[in-house]
């Protein structure tokens, strides 16, 4: 239940704004144009602006082009072989087919397009009567811009809360990561034969949450006009996030290579374990603090990177062990995708 509660806090206003797109397209497609029963108006509203605030302008496009490429195909295949069943499968083969064809880049991104040009042409097949599909491709269009207006120029999606909110995930899964290697390094204990995995994958999917965030936002403040004036702040934090991939990847590799020394038995100084332990806890801190963050911690975070930084210098003179342990945990990782794991030593050369 209290996940339940979080999930309608958290899009209730998303769902709010879809249902008054929904109603604006009812109302002008039935009340203004006269149509009967143009229940796709309200449900291409719907379905564009649906319960994420991102996208909208994406999935409006998809909408309006796939249901009249269906209906163009649909139109022209039915004409040629009627209404029976195996008309209509080759009408929806023919219309996947052409959507794959021209849907390319912004229009052809994930499924909506194709979905939709197919669902499209089985509407012109199964219902056919006069005025179907033009009044379909009407209803769609009437759809889709009660989708845009609601969501893209009246209520826009606030970029940067998202997007701090995907940094943030991403500083949770980072800081779970080497928490987990500072607790490993007080007990002296090895970790897990399969806890690497884990913690890689999670790292590495809120990465790929974040670089969507980043795309969203980019895309918010190109279309919407009230984001406009978002622009360069918005472009500033995007070249500020894309360092969270070599961030990732360091902390990745310091996994790794701690892991690697736990298991060789080895004893680590206490020195390193602390800056480790520092480490953990300054990603922990900017992971719980709200952006924008405060003077304060920053500073206490540059701090920490200061002092790790100064108490390591063997790093700057000699990477030949660091760069082996990587070498062999590389090739130990590229042994295990042909699915060779077994065959190769994994230990220093003598």
């Amino acid at each position: 239940m209290a996940g339940a509660r979080q999930r309608v806090r958290a899009s209730f206003w998303a769902a709010a704004q879809a249902s008054l797109a929904a109603a604006l397209a009812w109302f002008v497609a039935h009340r203004l144009l006269g149509h009967p029963q143009p229940f796709f108006a309200p449900i291409s509203a719907a379905i564009a602006m649906s319960t994420s605030y991102f996208g909208r302008s994406r999935r409006a496009v998809q909408m309006v082009i796939g249901v009249l490429v269906g209906i163009g195909v649909a139109e022209l295949l039915s004409a040629a072989l009627g209404t029976s069943t195996i008309a209509l499968g080759a009408t929806v083969l023919v219309t996947m087919l052409v959507a794959l064809v021209v849907g390319g880049g912004f229009v052809g991104e994930g499924m909506m397009f194709v979905n939709q040009a197919a669902a499209s042409a089985i509407l012109v097949v199964t219902l056919r009567r006069h005025g179907t599909g033009a009044e379909r491709a009407i209803d769609a269009l009437v759809g889709g811009g009660a989708a845009l207006l609601v969501g893209v120029v009246l209520f826009p999606a606030a970029p940067l809360p998202r997007l701090w909110a995907a940094e943030r995930a991403v500083l949770e899964s980072l800081a779970d990561a080497v928490e987990q290697v500072s607790q490993l390094l007080r007990r002296g204990a090895p970790p897990e034969p399969e806890w690497m995995l884990a913690a890689g994958y999670k790292i590495h999917d809120k990465l790929g949450a974040l670089a969507q965030a980043r795309a969203r936002a980019r895309a918010n403040v190109r279309i919407a006009p009230r984001r406009w004036h978002l622009r360069p702040l918005v472009d500033a934090e995007d070249r500020r996030i894309a360092r969270f991939d070599l961030l990732a990847n360091a902390v990745l590799s310091l996994v790794r290579a701690t892991a690697a020394g736990l298991d060789d038995g080895a004893s680590l100084p206490p020195w390193l374990q602390s800056q480790i332990g520092a480490i953990a806890a300054a990603l922990r801190e900017l992971a719980r603090t709200p952006q924008p963050w405060p003077p304060q911690l920053l500073g206490d975070v540059a701090a920490v990177a200061r002092r790790a930084t100064d108490a390591a210098p063997a790093a700057t003179v000699d990477r030949v062990p660091t760069i082996s342990a990587i070498l062999r945990a590389t090739a130990a990782d590229l042994a295990a995708v042909i699915g060779h794991e077994n065959s190769i030593e994994v230990l220093a050369p003598d």
